[in-house]
């Protein structure tokens, strides 16, 4: 068998089980360590967030992540908002088709957002989507587009009109904006095809404004809902498969899988508190807190993502696919390209091809690789706003996916490739396991930026990362778990065997597909 970039050949059997042991272990080690630190010195600087449960007065849970708060409390009204969207969706494909059932199912996303969110907030949309599409019909010009949408996504939360109630201010908030961006997709497709006369997808352009699952938290680009609601009105009433109610099951099962574990342990307290709070934690303590918070990240938008996408199945549309788990990634493009589908879609046909297409000379494509890098990320910071940690966490980022294109240039040098046959297949994929720890270090660290409060990734970064290399460049490792350079190193190691894990899983993906 030949080896591919990122596909190695497989591992003997006895090195696999040892490299998926080691990771596991301490993997499970990191919750157990963060249940101690909850329920430990700590919990009298977090015990604030800590609110009575819904499920026992005798339990507390951690509700410092607010996102996750609004949620739980607006839960069953978005449910049953989708549900009645569903049964809606389902009885006008069986009793009309044409021109009627297009104009029954705009009614019926626009009522079911009214009574998610407000007339208010849904009459603001409709008309700010009009008044923009008007403009890029008339002007054909994307710089316009761009800039009305990028400003209503920065500034208009500051004078848009919203309803006093948190979970309602919530879900107007995330209809605000993710309507931005499918105008923002909408309008870029009319520049690009000129020739298409806007009342001729006028109906098509409602539906994918009105569509109750795609209104929030999913990103949809318009040609990919074109194409699933003309093959899905033209396929008739579909009742839901096997498939999707697993995948509605799965969903159920991780929110109370999440909320049980928000009982026990707070890492999200931890890291939405003062960086002081966490600063006193030992190394590993910190490690162990900085990955568990990963993980409920990602558990939290396997819900939050999945409820919309759950009933878009029921629809017989096609949703994003799940958000990737964190534990398996250590090519952090690939972290970009699968956590949030919708998201890389969009940046990918509307930022990064259009900006890669023309032919340039060697210098030159290189000067607009980093260039276009900068465009891409400069749209991320305007999603998640500007702040130091942000912009820590983007830049780490791009980091990663510049040193992966060096990854890429080094493999495919001819001096590689002669060093890969004198060594053998089996080596080639141990030392680059090795070389994926520089891929793995600025992306995870990174992650730790974004999860947490002004001063918390500057906190792990300095205690775990400069420090350590601080140690183990003066020498200064001795085996003491207070000892940065030899946590540090711990985490190498650990890093190693956590690459030939996540490279063993995608070589079993690419054997299935």
């Amino acid at each position: 068998m030949v080896s591919t970039y990122f596909t190695p050949v497989s591992l003997p059997n006895w090195e696999k089980r040892l490299s998926f042991a080691v990771w596991t272990f301490h993997s499970l080690a990191a919750f157990v360590i963060a249940y101690n630190v909850s329920t430990g010195s700590l919990s009298r600087w977090i015990g604030h967030w800590l609110e009575k449960s819904s499920y026992s007065d005798d339990l507390r849970i951690d509700n410092s992540d607010n996102e996750w708060k609004v949620f739980r409390l607006g839960v069953y009204h978005m449910a049953s908002s989708n549900l009645f969207n569903s049964l809606g969706f389902y009885l006008i494909t069986k009793l009309f088709d044409g021109a009627a059932s297009q104009i029954l199912l705009v009614t019926l996303g626009i009522a079911t957002q009214v009574h998610m969110t407000s007339l208010r907030c849904m009459a603001f949309v409709l008309l700010f989507s009009l008044v923009v599409v008007c403009l890029a019909k008339k002007t054909q010009s994307k710089t316009l587009v761009w800039v009305l949408c990028i400003a209503f996504v920065i500034k208009a939360h500051e004078y848009l009109p919203y309803t006093v109630g948190l979970h309602t201010f919530y879900r107007e908030f995330n209809v605000y904006l993710y309507n931005a961006f499918k105008l923002l997709n909408f309008c870029l497709y009319l520049c690009r095809n000129p020739e298409i006369n806007y009342r001729d997808i006028f109906m098509e352009h409602m539906l994918y404004v009105s569509y109750l699952p795609y209104s929030m938290s999913l990103i949809v680009r318009f040609e990919d809902f074109q194409n699933q609601i003309r093959e899905r009105l033209k396929a008739g009433p579909q009742l839901p498969n096997k498939n999707c109610l697993i995948f509605g099951l799965r969903v159920i099962f991780w929110m109370f899988v999440y909320d049980i574990l928000l009982h026990f342990i707070h890492v999200n307290a931890l890291f939405n508190s003062p960086f002081t709070v966490i600063d006193q934690l030992d190394k590993y303590e910190l490690a162990s807190v900085a990955y568990v918070a990963g993980q409920f990240f990602h558990l939290k938008y396997v819900v939050i993502f999945g409820l919309p996408s759950f009933f878009a199945m029921v629809d017989g549309m096609i949703p994003p696919p799940p958000p990737i788990c964190i534990s398996r990634v250590s090519r952090y493009s690939r972290m970009w390209r699968h956590f949030d589908y919708g998201l890389y879609q969009f940046l990918k046909h509307n930022v990064y091809l259009p900006l890669m297409m023309p032919v340039l000379p060697l210098h030159l494509s290189i000067l607009r690789g980093l260039g276009t890098l900068v465009a891409v990320f400069s749209v991320v910071i305007a999603w998640h706003g500007l702040r130091f940690h942000t912009l820590c966490w983007v830049s780490l980022s791009a980091l990663e996916l510049i040193i992966e294109k060096i990854g890429k240039a080094i493999w495919s040098t001819e001096q590689f490739q002669q060093f890969k046959n004198r060594i053998g297949e089996l080596n080639t994929r141990r030392i680059i396991a090795i070389g994926m720890l520089a891929t793995v270090i600025p992306g995870i660290f990174g992650v730790f930026f974004f999860l947490g409060q002004e001063g918390i990734g500057e906190t792990v970064f300095s205690k775990l990362l400069y420090g350590g290399l601080k140690d183990m460049l003066t020498l200064n490792v001795r085996i003491d778990r207070f000892n940065s350079g030899f946590v540090l190193f711990h985490l190498f190691v650990l890093g190693y065997y956590f690459n030939q894990v996540c490279i063993e899983l995608d070589r079993n993906k690419i054997k299935k597909e």
